[in-house]
């Protein structure tokens, strides 16, 4: 990271002394981008086809993702296929390409509006899509069905080091299921990393909500976590918690006081930790 574009030196947590590190799955451990936005793309474009829409344009675009992402109510990758596609209904038009709003449009939308989107999204569109099948169709896409590969074989680690070489112990929060947490294992080659040091979906713990990070330090007895996420979500995560130190990965929040490109260069300039060595 270039210094000028680099705020730790300048943000006076070179002093922090955290107990635990705390990580997030997808866009910090694992880049499941390229997974994640096909599986939205086809569930989008499959289901306006299906309820007799003119399917004219793609149903997704990575612009699209970074506003989704960017707002609190979208770490759920499935949430964001059920509200485009009653977004999208909600305009009237038939055409797809008309239908999806921009990306400006979206942002605009969302703005008077936080919490869990099922909680809120009746007031934004006009619900004509069901959630739960939303969700079992998308999994399917991403873990595989019957002969069909799921879309997860494409995802690769974007930590590769083994989790018993980290300098603090490690825990997971994330907004995966037990079957998708066992992929991103297999992506990690962490199959052996105890289920005990998770909070996950399937467990009802759900992001934007500090519960997670509480449910993993009070489990094991932590005070100072230092937490590592990439989406507004997290962020509001952490700022819920309101203990110990929050690093955002990558560019999706744009305001983040302290963020790294990947989490090597968060994990080796916070805490002093060389990947190759693992000291």
């Amino acid at each position: 990271m270039k210094r000028e574009e680099q705020p730790w030196a300048h943000s006076g947590a070179e002093a922090i002394s955290p107990d635990c590190i705390i990580f997030d799955v997808d866009g910090v451990l694992v880049d499941s981008k390229t997974s994640y936005q096909e599986v939205i793309r086809l569930i989008v474009e499959r289901e306006w086809k299906k309820a007799g829409l003119n399917l004219d344009a793609r149903g997704y675009s990575s612009e699209l993702n970074d506003v989704f992402k960017n707002h609190g109510s979208f770490n759920d990758d499935y949430d964001i296929a059920w509200a485009l596609l009653n977004i999208a209904f909600s305009s009237g038009s038939e055409n797809l390409s008309e239908a999806l709003p921009s990306p400006a449009k979206i942002g605009e939308l969302f703005a008077p509006y936080s919490g869990e989107c099922a909680g809120w999204m009746s007031k934004a569109a006009r619900i004509r899509f069901d959630i739960a099948a939303v969700r079992i169709w998308g999994q399917e896409l991403y873990t595989g069905a019957g002969d069909e590969p799921g879309r997860w074989t494409s995802d690769k680690p974007m930590l590769k080091s083994d989790w018993r070489s980290l300098p603090l112990p490690a825990y997971i929060y994330t907004g995966r299921d037990l079957t998708e947490w066992r992929l991103a294992q297999k992506t990690l080659s962490w199959q052996d990393f105890p289920d005990e040091r998770t909070a996950r979906i399937d467990m009802g713990i759900k992001k934007p909500s500090a519960e997670g990070l509480e449910y993993l330090c009070r489990k094991f007895g932590h005070e100072r976590p230092v937490y590592f996420g990439d989406t507004a979500g997290d962020k509001l995560s952490y700022d819920e918690f309101g203990r110990g130190w929050f690093a955002a990965i990558g560019d999706i929040i744009q305001d983040a006081a302290v963020r790294f490109p990947d989490v090597e260069t968060a994990l080796r300039v916070m805490l002093n930790w060389d990947a190759d060595t693992g000291v």
